[in-house]
C-alpha cells in the first residue's frame, strides 16, 4: 500500500512569509485511500495594497464522509475574485493514479510559486525543495489536460458565491486566466 504524503518531500516548512506574499501549506496524509481522507491545500495571500489582500485557496483532496465531493478532486476557491469555487473530479481508480494527480498538482504549484517569487528567490531557496520539483517537471500536464477536457465537454462548472452551480462563461474564464495563482491550471484552454 502506497502512502500519500508529500509536504516534507517538496517543502522545507509549512509556511513562508515574505514582504508581500504568504504561502501556507496543509497536508492531511493518507495511508489507505479506501478509508482515509487526503488533502494537500495551498493558501496564497498576496498584499496588493494596504487595504487589499487577496487570498487564493487551491487544493487536491478526497473526502469520504462528506455528502458532496466524495471522489478525489481539485478545488479552486476564488472568493477574492468574486467568482466562487471550481471543483474538478479526478478520474482515479487506484492509489497510483491518485499519486500521479497529486504530483501533477505539485508541479503546477511549484511553477506558480517560482513565478511569484521575489528577486532574492526566497521561496525557491528557503521554502521549496527545488531538486524534487525538478524531478516532477512536466507532470502538471496531466491536470492541465483534464481541465481542458472538462471545459470542452462543458463539464467545468462554477459554484458562485450564492452556492449556485453554473457553466463557466467566457468572461469568467478571462478573469480566471488573469489570476497568476490559478491561470497555469487553465493554460490549455
Amino acid at each position: 500500500m502506497a502512502e500519500l504524503k508529500f509536504l516534507q518531500e517538496f517543502f522545507a516548512k509549512n509556511k513562508c512569509e515574505l514582504k508581500n506574499i504568504t504561502v501556507t501549506l496543509e497536508e492531511r496524509p493518507c495511508y489507505d485511500i479506501r478509508s482515509e481522507d487526503y488533502r494537500f491545500r495551498v493558501k496564497i495571500a498576496e498584499v496588493i495594497d494596504e487595504l487589499d489582500i487577496r487570498y487564493r485557496d487551491l487544493a487536491i483532496e478526497d473526502h469520504h464522509k462528506q455528502a458532496k465531493h466524495q471522489k478525489p478532486h481539485i478545488q479552486f476557491k476564488l472568493h477574492a475574485d468574486r467568482l466562487g469555487h471550481i471543483y474538478i473530479s479526478l478520474p482515479v481508480e487506484n492509489v497510483n493514479e491518485y499519486k500521479e494527480y497529486i504530483l501533477s498538482f505539485l508541479d503546477i504549484i511549484g511553477s506558480i510559486l517560482i513565478r511569484l517569487d521575489n528577486t532574492n528567490k526566497e521561496l525557491q531557496t528557503t521554502f521549496m525543495i527545488l531538486n524534487n520539483f525538478k524531478k516532477i517537471r512536466g507532470k502538471g500536464n496531466k491536470i492541465k489536460q483534464l481541465v481542458y477536457d472538462h471545459y470542452n465537454k462543458k463539464e467545468l462548472k462554477l459554484i458562485d458565491l450564492e452556492k449556485k452551480e453554473r457553466d463557466i462563461t467566457p468572461e469568467d474564464l478571462k478573469q480566471i486566466k488573469s489570476i497568476p495563482q490559478i491561470s497555469p491550471f487553465f493554460e490549455k484552454i
